[in-house]
């Protein structure tokens, strides 16, 4: 399976700590840096890609446009 990094930028110390306690708890590879505005931060996850594209959701079509 490819893995690829997501990012979060500028969250602030609260929904960095959210993030980080949410993807722990998965099992998720992160990184925490400090941006260089020395108040908000990045996170970035290591997460799995899909070998598939998204499906496109059926609610969206009109069934008389085919």
């Amino acid at each position: 399976m490819k893995y690829s990094w997501f990012n979060h930028d500028n969250c602030t110390t609260a929904e960095a700590d959210e993030l980080q306690q949410r993807y722990r708890a998965r099992g998720v590879q992160i990184v925490r840096e400090l941006n260089p505005d020395h108040v908000t931060w990045t996170i970035s996850a290591r997460l799995p890609e899909s070998e598939k594209p998204p499906r496109v959701q059926r609610c969206w079509q009109n069934r008389m446009w085919g």
